[in-house]
């Protein structure tokens, strides 16, 4: 299982869209076709997740009416889940090695809302592994083999910087998800 944090905060972000019952936001995880490539979530994760973001006043809970089966518990976020969820999405990944997950999330959650949120998102990430950049390279070690080795990480960083190009240019031109 990957950082509970991010699981929280992607179904928070779902569960910002509209509320809904814990089946339904799993299906929700288990059929939209990017989250699978970014983060898998276990439909029993789903529910212990749920519980987390009820007991740090995230998200609130109600009864929806009998239709053919039991009483649905329809979760819905709290003011104070939806500006966790607002300061997390804003938030840029301070471990490069996070981009590929937790800021991919955001990005994916961004657009399902407003392209133009998910352009500023990813600009602000590029800006911050810039500056992640300079910082390595000016306080290079003197051990020639921690250098190179600190060398790859850095040009992983590149990698990604221009990888994200054009992940903001399909913001540009996206419409939301849904």
């Amino acid at each position: 299982m990957q950082a509970s944090w991010s699981s929280e905060m992607i179904l928070l972000g779902l569960l910002c869209e509209r509320p809904m019952h814990g089946y339904e936001l799993a299906q929700l995880v288990a059929t939209d076709p990017a989250m699978p490539v970014i983060w898998r979530f276990a439909r029993s994760e789903v529910y212990f997740l749920l519980g987390k973001l009820r007991e740090r006043g995230y998200v609130a809970e109600s009864g929806a009416g009998k239709g053919a089966g039991p009483t649905r518990t329809i979760y819905s976020p709290t003011d104070r889940g939806r500006e966790a969820f607002e300061a997390w999405l804003r938030a840029p990944e301070l471990r490069p090695r996070l981009l590929r997950t937790a800021f991919l999330a955001r990005v994916h959650l961004a657009l399902r809302r407003d392209p133009r949120c998910a352009a500023e998102i990813i600009a602000a990430q590029q800006a911050h592994l810039r500056q992640w950049l300079r910082r390595e390279r000016e306080n290079a070690p003197a051990d020639e083999y921690v250098r190179l080795v600190l060398e790859v990480r850095a040009r992983q960083v590149e990698a990604s910087i221009a990888a994200l190009d054009g992940l903001a240019e399909y913001a540009r031109r996206a419409a939301p998800i849904s």
